[in-house]
């Protein structure tokens, strides 16, 4: 709270800290509530976030612009308005009717995309492209030859932008012009919502508006398209933004060898001596022999998969590939459903929990645990890393395992070591011996 100005001679500027536990309104607080806001459920929020996604960056239409230029010779533009993910029943609130409607097939999917043209725009644009100055005339449908002239624009068009987007996104082709929203509704799909895109397009003095209404397969498809790679591009956009901070995030890189799965009870009562069987093994470091290996970071979510020799007495792994998985540890969500909104589940309560939480955390519900089968990891050596040098790593570089054949191998699980041990055959299985545990 200033008391004062600089620029006051005789007046010095102060700060003084106001407690507002201490202020008491006139009148009561009272929350403010929003009213009449439209209700959101699961399947609209990822829709609208995968429609983010797909949208193509500004540069992916210079090429739609200088086709339209060639073929009007005139400056043309389109900006993006609004988009919406819309029931299906509100489709003629969105579409113009009488308007000229195309519709497009997107790839080999069975749904049907439609692309609005305002029908006042279309008029000019047929008018330019026939020589004329882009008359507007009266809202009257477009004759055979006016629809045949729009729809070699359309054509034009989209083989302008195609090959601008990525290659997951659908390639579209024109299959045919439809007379109303009803012809079009029926090529849309079973969904019950559609994706509704308004843009606002402008060649020479004329402008107008444009929609594009697809389903939700088709943002679907686009996304199982990316998959693993835009994941990987995500990871390595971020990982650049905060490369300063890497060098000093230290962690272990740890090489498996093997698995084996035992019930977290038995664990518990795993002494010295005792031999744990495995799964699989892919290398015998007891013989000195050469093998496989993933390499791990963290919790592991992505690995590594290595080839491991032995070279001047010490193990070596010289990396082949990344495999780029899920986190291991997800909230998992309740099915969706046309009903649902969006809620905070850690702040809500079932109803019939209520008072009674005694019962739901009764001491048999505990035992259930002890039949969770847990994953060990063997591990053939793990390496001390800075996030820095895990995000230089590539195909062929080769990583000392500072690791003798014949020494001892780890038991882990979720990458802690609970165990030491060696590798031993009983009766022609393999296993680990324990030489020793973690404390």
């Amino acid at each position: 709270m200033s008391l004062g100005r600089d620029d006051e001679p005789g007046i010095h500027e102060r700060t003084m800290l106001v407690d507002l536990r201490q202020i008491k309104p006139s009148k009561p607080w009272k929350p403010f509530k929003f009213r009449n806001l439209e209700r959101v459920d699961r399947a609209q929020t990822e829709l609208t976030a995968r429609l983010h996604r797909a949208i193509p960056s500004p540069t992916a239409a210079e090429p739609l612009y200088a086709r339209l230029k060639a073929l009007f010779d005139a400056e043309a533009r389109v900006s993006l308005v609004s988009m919406q993910i819309r029931p299906i029943a509100e489709l003629r609130r969105h579409l113009g009717e009488p308007s000229f409607l195309t519709v497009l097939a997107p790839g080999a999917l069975k749904s049907r995309v439609v692309m609005e043209v305002e029908l006042s725009f279309a008029h000019n644009l047929v008018d330019m492209l026939l020589g004329g100055a882009g008359e507007t005339v009266g809202l009257r449908p477009l004759t055979d030859i006016e629809e045949g002239v729009m729809s070699f624009v359309v054509l034009e068009g989209i083989k302008a932008v195609a090959p601008a987007l990525e290659a997951s996104f659908p390639r579209m082709r024109l299959e045919s012009v439809a007379r109303g929203v009803d012809e079009v509704a029926a090529k849309l799909g079973d969904d019950e919502l559609v994706v509704v895109v308004q843009m606002n397009a402008s060649v020479g003095p004329h402008a107008g508006i444009v929609r594009v209404v697809m389903p939700p397969a088709v943002l679907n498809a686009t996304e199982e398209g990316r998959g693993g790679a835009e994941k990987r591009s995500r990871l390595r956009a971020d990982i650049r933004m905060n490369r300063k901070l890497l060098s000093t995030v230290r962690t272990w890189l740890r090489a498996e060898i093997g698995q084996a799965e035992i019930a977290s009870s038995d664990l518990e009562y795993i002494r010295v001596k005792d031999v744990v069987l495995l799964d699989s093994l892919s290398t015998r470091p007891d013989r000195g022999e050469a093998g496989t290996a993933t390499l791990r970071v963290g919790l592991g979510g992505t690995r590594v998969e290595a080839e491991v020799f032995v070279e001047d007495g010490q193990y070596k792994a010289r990396v082949k590939d990344f495999i780029l998985g899920e986190p291991n540890f997800q909230r998992v969500l309740p099915p969706a459903n046309d009903n649902e909104v969006f809620t905070n589940p850690e702040n809500e309560m079932p109803p019939e929990s209520e008072g009674n939480m005694d019962d739901a955390n009764r001491p048999e519900g505990g035992d259930l645990l002890a039949d969770i089968p847990l994953q060990l990891a063997v591990e053939l050596a793990r390496v001390p890393v800075t996030a820095d040098e895990v995000v230089a790593l590539k195909v062929g570089q080769v990583i000392e395992l500072h690791r003798s054949p014949g020494e001892p191998v780890e038991l882990s699980v979720n990458g802690k070591v609970v165990a030491r041990g060696e590798l031993v055959e009983v009766e022609g299985q393999l296993g680990v011996r324990v030489l020793s545990l973690a404390g």
